[in-house]
């Protein structure tokens, strides 16, 4: 895919499935393809799920959240998770975001997440997401990429500020609203936009979900090929591991006596309680009634909860050469090295010593090297959802990621060689390993 660059084929997909989700919406579409490719059969929450035969199953919430599991041939005694999610920090329009002002058209928008906001500025962007478009007296959702530069965020002219070099401070409300175009009666809205792209009536679109996206697509760059360049690889690039791995492990797992798992949350970026988070009852709910479907009683039931292993996957901090004084001396994983496994004892991840040494074994039967982080104690220390499965659930849970630098930029870096590790180690975990 890229000429001079030696990569392999989980890379290669990767980089395909970054660049067609610019949104969780797509990236649960990118997903479940995948998924049906691999032999999986979707399922409705709304559905019945009461007689579950033998099978690969995948089922959404919400457009922008994912389950898929693998009913074994025989009786179950375990589920087998593997969790990440599919939101990213980035610039989301509000209700009503056009605007005009000082003769220009532009966009109001609102941060989404813990976003680094000077990566927005003098970008490509464009706008992704769904629109609800009426046909037939029915009101449906239908993705939408704009896969061209259509707006930008103007940075002030240095002559304007000397200081920004120095202190750059960015207001919300005030300073990150796009540039869409020239004002004026001639200037088309943006239903009028999305009308065209979709090839529909303007009358015809009820609503819209959208958000600002970095145009210039996922690269591999370095003097050997040794990094990725691309937008939200926190987390998508655990989204792909989980799913490429859950489809590596079925054909094993069909003759298992475990449910392997996979559940791709939206909203983690913002603390996960949301119908579609991992907060919400999402998760419980499907895999009780995974057991119900395969006839075990509610005791049954918390009996193979309690065999039962998390693994939660999001991205990790690898040490920064320019700000090495920022991490901890003793845990400074580096791009290439291999999945991290994150510990913090205020249980910001929800790593404990056993839990640990499990994912440990599960490398080394993969023979996947791996590398361990701690936050500096002087810094407050993010989280996933790794604390709030195992809290709802009552199931071990290990946090782990690969490696990155840039995190919640609009254009963030990981190593090359790292999907592939992280991916071989989830499908060792899947089929069952111990």
């Amino acid at each position: 895919m890229y000429p001079g660059v030696v990569t392999d084929p989980i890379l290669d997909d990767l980089l395909l499935f970054l660049e067609h989700a610019p949104t969780p919406f797509h990236a649960v579409a990118q997903a479940a393809e995948a998924l049906d490719n691999a032999g999986f059969r979707a399922l409705a929450e709304a559905d019945p799920w009461s007689d579950l035969a033998p099978g690969r199953y995948h089922a959404t919430v919400g457009g922008s959240s994912l389950v898929a599991f693998v009913v074994p041939k025989g009786p179950h005694a375990a589920f087998r998770l593997v969790g990440a999610h599919t939101d990213s920090p980035n610039l989301r329009l509000k209700p009503r975001p056009e605007y005009a002002k000082e003769g220009y058209l532009q966009l109001g928008v609102e941060v989404y997440g813990g976003a680094l906001l000077n990566s927005w500025l003098d970008r490509d962007l464009s706008l992704a997401g769904r629109v609800f478009v009426e046909s037939g007296g029915r009101t449906s959702p239908v993705l939408v990429k704009i896969d061209r530069p259509l707006c930008r965020v103007a940075q002030l002219a240095i002559h304007l500020d000397r200081d920004q070099n120095e202190k750059l401070a960015l207001n919300r409300q005030e300073h990150l609203a796009p540039l869409l175009g020239l004002a004026g009666p001639s200037a088309p809205s943006l239903t009028a936009l999305l009308a065209r792209e979709l090839e529909a009536d303007a009358s015809a679109i009820r609503a819209m979900e959208l958000m600002l996206y970095d145009v210039a697509g996922p690269a591999v760059s370095g003097i050997d090929g040794e990094f990725i360049h691309s937008g939200r690889l926190d987390n998508l690039a655990m989204c792909h591991a989980a799913t490429t791995a859950l489809t590596l492990a079925a054909g094993a797992a069909e003759a298992g006596g475990v449910v392997p798992m996979i559940a791709l949350f939206d909203h983690e970026e913002v603390g996960s309680e949301s119908a579609t988070g991992a907060h919400s009852a999402f998760l419980p709910r499907a895999l009780e009634r995974i057991s119900a479907g395969r006839g075990l009683s509610r005791d049954q039931h918390f009996q193979a909860l309690a065999r039962s292993f998390c693994v939660s996957a999001d991205m990790a901090h690898a040490v920064h050469p320019n700000f090495a004084d920022r991490h901890e001396a003793r845990h400074k994983p580096v791009l290439g090295g291999g999945p991290v496994i994150k510990t913090n004892a205020q249980q910001r991840y929800a790593t404990s010593a056993a839990t640990a040494l499990l994912f440990e074994r599960i490398c080394a039967r993969a023979d996947v090297p791996f590398q361990h982080y701690a936050h500096r104690t002087d810094l407050p220390c993010g989280t996933t959802i790794g604390p709030i499965t195992s809290t709802l659930l009552g199931i071990p849970t290990v946090d782990v990621g690969n490696p990155m630098l840039s995190m919640h930029s609009a254009r963030e870096l990981a190593g090359t060689r790292d999907p592939a590790l992280m991916t071989r180690a989830l499908a060792c975990f899947l089929e069952g390993a111990d």
